[in-house]
């Protein structure tokens, strides 16, 4: 890889892992067919996703769930909230 490959032009982030962490991200990667970093970009956009995508799903839930009978708009809504606050709490 040259020095002017356009990935040298990006962020970088350097991290320390516990011993073993990186051959099991490696182990994984690999069964995906992935580099590390590649791994690592997917897992951490699934949990820091952009915020453009973000609104996108909630748009999408938002019609959907306004398409749905009146009477069934306010379990469904308490659904979704329930889920959300879950998520909130698996990454806090």
């Amino acid at each position: 890889m040259s020095d002017q490959s356009p990935s040298r032009l990006l962020d970088k982030i350097i991290i320390r892992v516990p011993d073993g962490m990186r051959d099991r991200i490696k182990r994984v990667a690999d069964s995906n067919n992935r580099s590390v970093n590649a791994e690592l970009l997917i897992l951490l956009d699934r949990t820091y996703p952009d915020e453009t995508k973000l609104d996108e799903h909630l748009q999408d839930i938002a019609e959907l769930v306004g398409k749905l009978p009146a009477e069934k708009r306010a379990d469904v809504w308490r659904t979704v909230f329930d889920r959300l606050d879950a998520l909130r709490n698996e990454t806090t």
